[in-house]
């Protein structure tokens, strides 16, 4: 699926940023950009587009004010300002992301995997995550990850039979991680629950593989697994 994205923005820095990093990536087509939010907000009702990027300071209409037109009719939109104050507006208003100027590739990309996963549920398809591996993007499907590592800014994502690596955080992977299906269990580690076959004092095992597991996590992943 190709996510039909726009973005509005009064200023034109903002949206050459939104361009640059948009066409770095497979799943999203950044259709049209706005300066003025009246204009955007028209398209949006005339084109019905998946996602839209929205400042918050901007005349004629805020992006807090428009957002609360469009919120009811269950438009993804993430949030893009330079403004901190209103990260709990955002939240109240259902928000997606709120991605702090000047934000990085990386942050961008973590705000569309989680919208990717969002739009694709709407539409009843099975949720995945699209990651840079090298020069090439590889869609896989979540439930399908067994186990991350990390290492460094590395993540090392391993299916059943193959792995995966890709340049990012382990606090990135786990804003885009079903937070009920996966756990961080260490501070290199997360495990997906469901894939869990034995637990041992230090350890635990996901088919042949052993993942260390410390006391930090031990008690809520047992409390999760167990149902204690």
């Amino acid at each position: 699926m190709l996510i039909k994205a726009i973005a509005i923005d009064d200023e034109a820095p903002g949206l050459e940023v939104v361009k640059s990093f948009a066409s770095k990536v497979p799943f999203i087509h950044l259709e049209k950009t706005f300066t003025n939010p009246k204009e955007g907000l028209e398209y949006i009702f005339e084109y019905q587009p998946d996602l839209i990027f929205l400042d918050i300071h901007m005349p004629q209409m805020s992006g807090v004010e428009l957002a609360k037109i469009i919120q009811p009719l269950g438009k993804t939109f993430i949030f893009t300002t330079a403004y901190r104050e209103y990260a709990l507006e955002g939240y109240e208003l259902q928000a997606l992301d709120y991605l702090l100027k000047p934000f990085s590739f990386e942050r961008f990309l973590t705000a569309l995997n989680r919208a990717y996963q969002e739009i694709i549920q709407k539409n009843g398809e099975e949720t995945s995550v699209f990651i840079k591996d090298s020069y090439d993007w590889v869609r896989v499907k979540l439930h399908e990850i067994r186990f991350i590592k990390s290492d460094s800014n590395l993540l090392f994502i391993h299916l059943e039979n193959e792995v995966f690596s890709t340049r990012m955080t382990i606090t990135e992977i786990l804003e885009i991680l079903p937070k009920d299906q996966y756990m961080r269990v260490h501070k290199s580690y997360i495990a997906n629950l469901s894939a869990i076959v034995k637990i041992e004092r230090h350890q635990v095992w996901i088919g042949k593989d052993c993942v260390p597991v410390a006391s930090t996590y031990r008690e809520m992943m047992e409390s999760r697994l167990l149902k204690k």
